[in-house]
């Protein structure tokens, strides 16, 4: 039965796809990062649909009279260099077989990243692509944090099976990322029943990060939380309230969660510290010996490939590098590494030169909250990712590019910027704008 009706949601999307082909760049971001064929039993279960939509959505986008390159913006430049770089270490690679499905996957991410930065060109669709990241992720959010209040966080939460997001680790920091969006959204909405919505799927996703059980997004929890505080005009008030939150955590979860997260503060006492460490050692060690390409996508994950670079206190046998730093310095050597941060880095400058151009802007006042909340995602992720192997991630990439596609938003004149009927036809966009001034006169 759910089959039926995935089924029938999508093809009622196709009509729509055709007319506007930022609905087709939403329903890819939906397919991508929720995965609901992954919930599904049937005959839809696994099913490559993403690959469908993609394709329908490039036919649509070609013949329509959308935008057909990116904004100007170093982080598309800088996005498109790595993307480039990364098939350089994939022909170059230690184990080239293994790598190419990881090249495929991400190249598919990097034209989804571009594909909303190019797309997503005024406020409405910035707003649905942002509610298609909350609803996507954060329906594991809601349905963690159900689970962990259910049983007691007694089980670790994970993510959708066979997805980036599967591992509770993974999860965790996800969740974690998306906290300031839901933020960001509720800050915006109109209506006081879509708030309270908002607000109750804000206490499900912190029940679900905690029922992880994961050390790493307990860490870019606090970082995000720090920075949110900070940045706050109730920040006294918010770090008031998160102390009061942390001190009661001991009563009412388990013991064994209080553990795990104690080990946090004797990491050089703890064994999956010490096998974190041992990856990051053999990421370096395959990064020094081809300093220009590394060893390729998942070249750590080899145990053939980490035991020829082996060193004392490396790993013996391949695992993942959980780091985001050292997975693409592993991967694409230092070249890579330093394309990637400077990606990164150039889209946390968007955040500030958004801020800057919409100071003093009451019309623009919703740009200066995405950004704000953009950037406590940002620091969310540079924390967590530090001790996790998510460098990838489409949630990631595609939180990266809005932040151009805002930046190019707020250049645009004020009627542009809120244009009212963004996602149809450009001649019902005109109708839409011109509806108001015949109505005047």
């Amino acid at each position: 039965m759910r089959d039926l009706l995935l089924l029938v949601a999508l093809c009622a999307t196709i009509p729509l796809i055709l007319r506007a082909p930022i609905v087709g760049v939403l329903v890819w971001m939906w397919l991508s990062l929720m995965c609901p064929h992954q919930e599904v039993a049937g005959f839809l279960h696994g099913a490559q649909l993403n690959v469908w939509f993609t394709v329908l959505t490039a036919i649509a986008w070609a013949g329509s009279k959308e935008p057909k390159t990116p904004p100007a913006n170093a982080f598309i430049a800088f996005l498109v260099l790595f993307a480039a770089w990364t098939c350089v270490s994939t022909y170059f690679a230690l184990d080239r077989s293994d790598a190419l499905p990881s090249l495929d996957r991400n190249l598919k991410t990097v034209i989804l990243a571009l594909a909303v930065a190019m797309l997503a060109n005024s406020r409405a669709r910035l707003q649905a692509v942002i509610w298609v990241i909350v609803i996507s992720i954060g329906y594991y959010g809601a349905k963690g944090g159900g689970f962990t209040l259910l049983t007691g966080s007694q089980s670790h939460v994970f993510g959708p099976a066979a997805s980036m997001i599967q591992d509770n680790n993974a999860l965790g920091l996800a969740l974690v990322v998306l906290l300031p969006l839901m933020v960001y959204l509720r800050l915006t909405s109109k209506y006081a029943i879509v708030r309270w919505a908002l607000l109750g799927l804000m206490f499900l996703t912190l029940a679900a990060i905690l029922g992880t059980y994961s050390r790493g997004a307990l860490i870019a929890l606090g970082a995000s939380a720090a920075i949110f505080a900070l940045r706050s005009r109730y920040g006294l008030v918010l770090l008031a309230a998160g102390a009061i939150g942390a001190a009661a955590l001991p009563s009412v979860m388990p013991h064994q969660w209080l553990e795990r997260m104690h080990t946090i503060k004797a990491a050089d006492q703890d064994a999956s510290f010490e096998d974190r460490v041992a990856a990051w050692r053999s990421s370096f060690n395959i990064a020094m010996d081809r300093p220009l390409v590394g060893g390729g996508f998942s070249a750590v994950e080899s145990t053939e490939i980490v035991q020829a670079h082996k060193t004392p206190g490396s790993l013996d046998h391949g695992r993942a590098a959980h780091s985001v730093y050292f997975q693409v310095l592993g991967d694409n050597g230092f070249v890579g590494l330093a394309l990637y941060l400077t990606m990164v880095g150039a889209a946390v400058l968007n955040t500030f030169r958004v801020l800057a151009l919409v100071r003093g802007r009451s019309d623009l006042k919703w740009a200066g909250q995405l950004a704000r909340m953009l950037q406590v995602s940002l620091v969310a992720f540079l924390a967590g990712g530090a001790a996790l192997s998510m460098a990838y991630y489409d949630g990631f990439m595609v939180m990266f590019a809005v932040t151009a596609a805002l930046l190019q938003t707020v250049r645009r004149p004020v009627e542009a910027a809120d244009e009212p009927a963004s996602f149809g036809p450009r001649w019902r966009r005109v109708a839409a704008v011109s509806a108001p001034a015949r109505a005047a006169h």
